[in-house]
């Protein structure tokens, strides 16, 4: 039988222990003074260590609880309701709701380890180019499925999105099409190592449309508050970029900013 989880963790914590006084063994070595106090912090240490590891873990470990994580059932999806079904509106709107935070939660906690990341690796950030592209995409789909319907919405609403977008990608096979071939290199090129992070911020901050209005904090980068107003202040912009070629030729799509 393998190793918990728990037990794995505990190992894990116990070798970065181990590794950490073997530096400091090395570290003090021919010195009196660094050499006197790594004896008498491992004098302090090495009592506390052993009843750690030999009583309280194996206590714990013993007559510790299972933990099950709660698993709400699913119920229907809107789209499987009748019309005028409003108990099944009702619990669809409410998983709905669930969902909606629990993603929020995921894309927290990717943003939270970008976070730790680059102030880890300040100034290189190029070993983050794994946490930065999860990140990115997880943002990307959150503002997919939430973006753009404002805080009231419900689930109705989120599944008009969803089909106004599946009509909109038949009526546009091209695009989609090129959206794919890009998505596809850009993989290709990050499994090879290289990071080109403007194919997801075009762009310098303040470049960014949705930057033009508040809130102005870059944690909120794809939250649900972008989708309460407009990606432009002007709502005939997609109408003149559909109408003028030469207007806004770029839309934000080049830039030669790189993050590393």
């Amino acid at each position: 039988m393998g190793e918990s989880l728990v037990e794995q963790r505990q190992a894990d914590d116990k070798a970065s222990w181990d590794a950490y006084w073997k530096v400091r063994d090395v570290d003090s070595r021919g010195s009196i003074y660094p050499r006197f106090r790594y004896y008498a912090h491992k004098a302090f240490d090495a009592p506390a260590t052993w009843f750690r590891e030999k009583v309280v873990q194996p206590l714990n470990n013993r007559n510790r609880l299972p933990y099950y994580h709660r698993q709400l059932n699913r119920v229907p999806e809107i789209d499987e309701c009748g019309v005028n079904d409003k108990a099944c509106f009702y619990e669809a709107n409410e998983q709905y709701r669930l969902d909606k935070m629990v993603d929020g939660f995921i894309l927290q906690t990717l943003r939270q380890r970008v976070d730790r990341c680059m102030l880890y690796n300040n100034p290189d950030h190029s070993p983050c180019a794994k946490v930065i592209e999860d990140m990115e995409e997880n943002e990307l789909n959150f503002f997919i499925k939430y973006g753009e319907m404002g805080g009231e919405a419900d689930v109705r609403d989120a599944y008009m999105k969803q089909k106004h977008r599946m009509i909109w990608e038949r009526r546009h096979p091209e695009i989609m099409e090129e959206r794919s071939a890009k998505l596809a290199d850009h993989k290709e090129r990050l499994a090879n190592g290289e990071f080109d992070y403007s194919f997801w911020k075009k762009g310098m901050f303040y470049q960014d449309k949705k930057n033009y209005e508040p809130p102005y904090e870059f944690y909120m980068s794809k939250s649900p508050l972008e989708g309460d107003k407009p990606l432009s202040k002007d709502w005939q912009y997609y109408k003149n970029v559909s109408q003028d070629p030469e207007f806004d030729k770029e839309q934000g799509k080049k830039s030669d900013f790189r993050l590393f």
